[in-house]
């Protein structure tokens, strides 16, 4: 399985809307499965494809994490996946829906998983996320980052650290201890703006895969997370999208990874 196969495709001979789902949604390409896209807050889980189908119009993916069952609901449901046509990065997909749940699907290596058979809708269309996955932070792919406030600065993980991080926001975890009477909780208010420098890190790799500033804005404050932490919610107020599809393939190879890890375990 090669790191191309596993997140951002180039497809060689596809233009504008001609889409060939054949060589795109193909075995071992990364997926992300999309609930209700053309809401304003759709969700976004991913996985990996095992097997399709193209005479039954099916794909069986890797069941994700958090897992999707018979009570999940829905309105809207996509399978998507990034490609490169033309220098263009898009995003990618069909309209689908669950029509069996797998609790032991057969890999190659002999440890059964969890998967899902969805049935698939064509055409393929080009299509857009408002908002992108929640990823938790991991002993493999973290985020380190410095807030700059009143002249003050405050950084990872001396001074708070990054719980989880999407495309709209990031959620902060303080430690409240009596040594350090101005935390960055005691400070902030609801509404307050800052700047922030993220950095976005793959243990596995030397020094940070990528580096840029961010505006964020309070949206939440939560004192009572914890007998002794705070959790802060931000919202990121400008992303390019230069950093916006960095930060997309930093979220979704860790997911992936992670996907990966836990089927391994069976």
């Amino acid at each position: 399985m090669t790191p191309a196969m596993l997140d951002h495709y180039c497809l060689i001979g596809l233009s504008g809307m001609d889409f060939d789902v054949k060589k795109i949604f193909f075995p071992s390409v990364g997926v992300s499965i999309v609930f209700n896209i053309n809401s304003d807050f759709p969700v976004s889980k991913s996985s990996i494809i095992y097997d399709a189908d193209f005479k039954k119009q099916t794909i069986t993916i890797a069941q994700p994490i958090p897992p999707i069952s018979l009570a999940t609901s829905f309105e809207q449901l996509h399978l998507t996946t990034l490609v490169n046509i033309d220098q263009r990065r898009l995003r990618i997909g069909v309209r689908c829906r669950p029509i069996q749940f797998i609790s032991n699907y057969p890999m190659a290596g002999g440890l059964p998983v969890k998967a899902i058979v969805v049935k698939y809708q064509l055409p393929v269309i080009e299509t857009n996320i408002r908002s992108a996955f929640r990823l938790p932070m991991t002993s493999r792919y973290t985020v380190k980052a410095k807030i700059v406030y009143n002249k003050q600065e405050y950084r990872t993980p001396s001074d708070f650290k990054i719980k989880d991080i999407s495309f709209s926001g990031l959620g902060l975890i303080i430690l409240e201890t009596k040594k350090k009477r101005n935390t960055l909780s005691s400070l902030l208010k609801v509404g307050t703006e800052m700047i922030m420098g993220l950095a976005l890190v793959d243990r596995d790799q030397p020094g940070a895969i990528g580096t840029f500033p961010v505006r964020i804005e309070v949206v939440r404050i939560n004192m009572n997370y914890s007998e002794t932490h705070t959790l802060i919610g931000l919202k990121i107020i400008n992303l390019t999208q230069k950093n916006q599809e960095m930060l997309n393939r930093f979220i979704h190879t860790a997911q992936i990874e992670e996907l990966k890890r836990i089927s391994k375990k069976g």
